[in-house]
């Protein structure tokens, strides 16, 4: 029991599963699409739900004052909720019209915005508990969300070609607009 009490067993189911499901969707093989959907799912269980447990876990404080912490990373983690829902709603709309590239609303703005919504969430949550750990690894997850973004765009350049490339010009940024 002592070990569902610990941020780094947490932390490494989470890292393991993003770490699989970028071999996964990027790999070259073309799997099964029950493959993709499995993979897909897991992600939600065994990346989110750790992320979401490690900062209630025991661990140093990030030392923010607690009403502020509560203040600013409850602001940080809707902005991230709604940031995923907004491209979520982008994505299902593109389902109905026969996978159509999304290049406006918040795909105007950044190329992966459902990846900046899973980084704010878990940084918001990690200051509302002001968890020093929580935030150090929502870092990790950063750079690797970051990664699978930079080779999910060559899957989408070979499915969308020059319209892709085009679209890369117009929004230069992969995951924060005006910075990276």
């Amino acid at each position: 029991m002592e070990l569902l009490k610990n941020v780094f067993f947490w932390a490494t189911i989470a890292t393991a599963t993003i770490v699989l499901e970028f071999v996964i969707f990027t790999s070259r093989r073309k799997y099964k699409r029950i493959v993709y959907f499995l993979s897909g799912i897991s992600a939600l269980i065994f990346f989110e739900i750790p992320r979401l447990i490690i900062p209630l876990l025991p661990q140093p404080s990030i030392g923010l004052n607690l009403k502020i912490a509560k203040i600013l990373g409850g602001l940080i983690f809707i902005f991230g909720l709604l940031i995923i829902g907004g491209a979520f709603f982008q994505i299902m709309k593109a389902k109905k019209e026969a996978w159509k590239l999304r290049t406006s609303g918040l795909y105007g703005v950044i190329r992966h915005p459902m990846y900046l919504g899973d980084i704010l969430w878990a940084l918001g949550w990690s200051i509302m508990f002001n968890a020093l750990y929580g935030l150090i690894l929502t870092f990790l997850w950063f750079f690797l969300r970051y990664s699978l973004a930079i080779f999910e765009e060559e899957k989408l350049i070979e499915k969308y070609g020059e319209t892709y490339k085009n679209y890369m010009q117009k929004v230069p940024k992969r995951l924060i607009p005006y910075l990276i």
